[in-house]
């Protein structure tokens, strides 16, 4: 097990071998029984850029995007073909609360 530090706050995450995770992104925790349930949407606001990201090594990953100043998440399920959803439409302060809140598993 290896600790991963998120805004201050450290959690263990399991340690995978090199060749299944290049390890240069955070892994979300696992969801939490009592997680709040975000509504996906199917498309982003607009054209965006990505801020932050998780590990693409697991079936499901993360971004945190900025679409013109508004923040959005961006979940990506790797299936074939990948399904993409977007939650949000935050400012910048908001934004990042709910980005740990989904790395840490209390938002879904």
């Amino acid at each position: 097990m290896t600790a991963v530090e998120l805004g201050g706050l450290t959690r263990d995450a399991v340690s995978l071998s090199d060749e299944e995770c290049p390890g240069i992104s955070v892994h979300p925790g696992r969801a939490l029984l009592n997680r709040e349930r975000l509504i996906w949407q199917a498309q982003p606001r607009g054209p965006y850029r990505v801020v932050e990201h998780t590990c693409c090594c697991q079936a499901v990953f993360y971004e945190l995007i900025c679409v013109g100043g508004i923040y959005q998440v961006h979940k990506v399920i790797q299936s074939d073909p990948p399904r993409h959803g977007y939650v949000g439409g935050w400012r910048s302060r908001e934004a990042r609360q709910w980005w740990l809140r989904i790395l840490l598993g209390s938002a879904r």
